[in-house]
């Protein structure tokens, strides 16, 4: 047992969920995407056409902030950036190892909303990993043994109880 809890404590781990680091400007969700009603594509453009959502350039936010609240010591810390050529430094919250891959553009096609792996991000003053983002979490959806609470209905009309699988689950469809 000495050996299996050192190799646990050495090892990363499996999961980030409930991880919330502090970011150098404090973005809230819950006033953009919930009180604003602003969609996640506005300002995760590439999650809809390409693999990764990526992170919004300092231009999109400057597309409403140029007028809006535009004196306020966070917005004028964006405007410099933006004005300098620098990006802010995020810090990064949802990742994969990197021996697995996640596409954003397949998932939103087939009807995934963000919420089903970002969760309830309407409500979030400050973003978390709200699940755990393990290799079964994703094969439990895969297989069609969860159905998330977050997918569009009539996504998987092939899967009307949910008890066949309704993705690829085979090794390659995240490990290339």
């Amino acid at each position: 047992t000495g050996l299996l809890l050192a190799t646990w404590q050495v090892l990363p781990r499996t999961s980030n969920q409930v991880y919330q680091p502090e970011q150098p400007i404090p973005f809230s969700h819950k006033l953009h995407a919930g009180t604003f009603k602003i969609e996640c594509r506005y300002c995760h453009t590439s999650a809809y056409k390409s693999n990764h959502a990526g992170v919004p350039t300092l231009s999109t936010c400057m597309n409403c902030h140029s007028v809006v609240r535009p004196d306020s010591p966070w917005i004028q810390k964006i405007k410099k950036s933006y004005a300098e050529g620098k990006p802010i430094e995020w810090v990064r919250i949802h990742e994969l190892p990197d021996h697995a891959h996640f596409n954003h553009k397949r998932h939103l096609a087939k009807g995934v909303q963000c919420e089903t792996c970002h969760g309830n991000i309407k409500e979030m003053e400050r973003v978390y990993q709200a699940e755990p983002l393990t290799m079964g979490w994703c094969l439990n959806c895969h297989r069609g043994f969860e159905t998330p609470k977050y997918v569009r209905k009539n996504v998987y009309p092939e899967n009307p109880d949910g008890n066949e699988p309704v993705a690829p689950f085979n090794c390659n469809t995240c490990h290339y």
